[in-house]
């Protein structure tokens, strides 16, 4: 009987709810059900979850705006920001920009994406791309709306009490967190296991600025 108590509070631990969002091990159970069942809001979670973007930033992010060699997507400042002090972005007020550093696991995903983008250039006539890293039909940017549908299908299979999408942006992933996301979901892309050190984001900010120009 005590082993089995012990089960059960450790299986409620396992899925409790920090501060009204998901924990890690509930978002990771998310992802991969998210790869299932709605593959085309697998990224657009990714960078909800890991860099705190609201779907509105993520829907307008063109291939452009994205620094692979750096790891970064450069957005511009929103009018109201509800969720300061992030570890991993750094605000430029002169630019009226910020730069959000992203992790290994979450750039494979983009890269996987710029290459869906130059396949369907080459197989889909009709296909007219504006650059956006989330496209919509024939190439053209989506709406925010276009993850209803979708995000219901996630947590209708999900075990656990599920939330509002914003509530994405309010994860705090951990350095360990970070780390086993990049060497499940990472090996989920590849074929095999590759963990690698999450970088840090770079702290000399003209250094920043002229990355932007």
């Amino acid at each position: 009987m005590k082993e089995r108590k012990k089960a059960e509070e450790d299986l409620h631990n396992y899925y409790e709810v920090p501060s009204g969002t998901y924990s890690p091990q509930q978002l990771l159970q998310m992802l991969q059900i998210c790869k299932l069942e709605a593959p085309v809001l697998y990224l657009p979670m990714l960078l909800a979850s890991t860099a705190g973007l609201r779907i509105s930033e993520i829907l307008t992010v063109t291939f452009r705006d994205i620094h692979f060699y750096n790891q970064t997507i450069c957005l511009q400042l929103p009018v109201k920001d509800d969720l300061p002090n992030r570890t991993d972005t750094i605000t430029i007020p002169e630019e009226n920009t910020k730069m959000v550093y992203l992790a290994d696991f979450v750039m494979d995903e983009i890269r996987l994406q710029k290459e869906r983008l130059e396949a369907c250039q080459k197989t889909a006539p009709d296909f007219n791309p504006s650059g956006y890293l989330i496209w919509g039909r024939n190439g053209s940017q989506r709406q925010n709306n276009f993850i209803n549908k979708p995000y219901a299908r996630i947590c209708a299979k999900c075990p656990f009490p599920t939330f509002p999408w914003k509530e994405l942006r309010r994860i705090k992933l951990s350095a360990s967190s970070m780390k086993r996301f990049t060497e499940t979901l990472g090996a989920e892309n590849s074929g095999q296991p590759q963990p690698r050190e999450i970088p840090q984001i770079p702290i000399d900010r003209s250094d920043l600025i002229e990355l932007m120009k």
